[in-house]
């Protein structure tokens, strides 16, 4: 065991790990093949983890954060943390939680990122949980790099080929019911099978009459997807120029739709939402605070869907809390959030006892949906993954090897070792941090995403 092996306890650097003093450089310039380096450890091993680096990308709605391990023997892993509206805190968050893993090996994952959690004796809720995530996917990354195997060989095998994507964030128009229709069949025509949007706009209960009237006609016109044959939306097509005159309807997939709230009402206003989807309609998501657990379980009871959540949560015992509660519900885990691949893993482990269903969270970068896709892979509760993809900034594609749907599913037959993405650091360092890179969730025109319509 080396002497940096040996180095114990929240007070790191201690002068008898041998460990010596790290090297912190704060937003230090690096070679264009890595991001900025934050700090090091001087340290005799050379499989222990040596350097740490992150960088901040510049997505439009989002700014994303990923973190860079590499090891004395110079192989790196890959890890994300992106949390909307944190990414300089999140930056510092690294930097501070550095000494407990600068100097450890990264098959010591579990106790480095229990370590992380426990030893401070306090609680920074996503935050905290986003670097232990990032953290525990770098080490993965590396020991799947070194083993030659995939993050999901090494945590109990593959159940699966591929997996359905549902369409995210293709409603980036003017909330009218033809926009809306107009741009379903733009994801109908990617080979999607299910979209989700958000209905609301910037509005939150109490819903006023004409507020909650403009929901229902945007969903009413999402009604025609259900119909026995898609005459009518082929129609919708041809008059707006997406589809040419004589299109069949066999060239579109007939899509189902699914409710995001953003928690934006009460429950009176749930129950009156619910009672106006249409048939086509396969859950509603977040149509409650996500802490309100009693009203959400309560909601679900009497829910003709299942209700969608999970996505904020930060510990499995919560979802265990959720649970107990009722079963008529679609598990949203957010790797990130929930504090690594392995803690989300263990909630999909939760919903197989119970039967039930998890699409997790992934509002994210390409690391994201890289982690989302071992999960995948792992479990068979997994039912879909969640798509922004295609309607992100065309420059996100370059940014990143990882994995993509085409006609709607990912595929992952093959997977390369580790967690099977490959940033590419020049081309991320082309788009700095943002400063308006974040959400805006309850002002107007927020689902255009700082974009232009499609």
């Amino acid at each position: 065991m080396s002497e940096c092996q040996r180095g114990e306890g929240a007070g790191w650097p201690h002068e008898e790990s041998g460990m010596g003093n790290p090297e912190y450089r704060w937003y230090t310039e690096a070679p264009s093949s890595r991001p900025y380096f934050i700090g090091g450890a001087k340290c005799t091993d050379g499989k222990a983890i040596q350097k740490v680096y992150a960088e901040v990308c510049g997505h439009p709605w989002k700014n994303w954060v990923f973190l860079l391990l590499e090891t004395g023997d110079g192989l790196q892993g890959t890890g994300e943390c992106s949390l909307n509206g944190f990414a300089v805190t999140t930056v510092a968050c690294i930097e501070e939680l550095s000494r407990y893993f600068l100097g450890k090996r990264p098959e010591d994952y579990a106790a480095i990122t229990a370590r992380m959690l426990t030893d401070l004796y306090s609680d920074a809720g996503q935050l905290h949980r986003g670097v232990i995530a990032a953290v525990e996917m770098a080490c993965l990354d590396i020991l799947g790099k070194r083993a030659g195997l995939p993050v999901y060989a090494l945590l109990g095998g593959k159940v699966r080929d591929e997996i359905p994507a549902y369409a995210n964030g293709w409603y980036r128009v003017e909330r009218t019911p033809k926009a809306f229709t107009r741009v379903s069949i733009n994801a109908s025509l990617l080979g999607y099978a299910v979209a989700k949007c958000d209905p609301f706009g910037h509005m939150r209960s109490p819903l006023t009459a004409d507020g909650f009237k403009s929901v229902q006609d945007i969903l009413a016109n999402f009604s025609a997807w259900a119909d026995a044959n898609l005459s009518m939306v082929v129609s919708h097509g041809v008059v707006h120029g997406i589809l040419p005159p004589g299109t069949p309807e066999e060239s579109l997939v007939r899509l189902q739709f699914a409710a995001e709230c953003h928690q934006r009402l009460n429950y009176p206003d749930s129950l009156k939402f619910l009672s106006s989807l249409p048939k086509n309609f396969l859950w509603i998501e977040e149509p409650l605070p996500w802490w309100d657990l009693d009203g959400l379980a309560r909601l679900a009871d009497t829910s003709p869907v299942p209700v969608a959540t999970g996505e904020n949560l930060t510990s499995v015992r919560q979802f265990e809390d959720l649970v107990s509660r009722s079963r008529n519900l679609i598990l949203q885990p957010d790797v990130m959030n929930l504090g690594g691949i392995t803690q989300a893993l263990a909630v999909c482990r939760l919903a197989e006892r119970h039967g039930l269903r998890v699409c997790p969270h992934d509002a994210q970068g390409p690391v994201s949906r890289a982690a989302c896709v071992q999960l995948a892979a792992l479990s068979p509760a997994v039912w879909m993954l969640e798509d922004f993809d295609p309607w992100n900034a065309p420059w996100t594609h370059e940014i990143a090897t990882t994995y993509r749907a085409e006609k709607g599913v990912i595929g992952f037959k093959e997977m390369p070792s580790g967690l099977g993405v490959t940033l590419h650091w020049d081309k991320v360092r082309e788009h700095p941090y943002d400063p308006n890179g974040w959400v805006p969730l309850f002002e107007a025109g927020w689902e255009r995403r700082r974009s232009e319509a499609p």
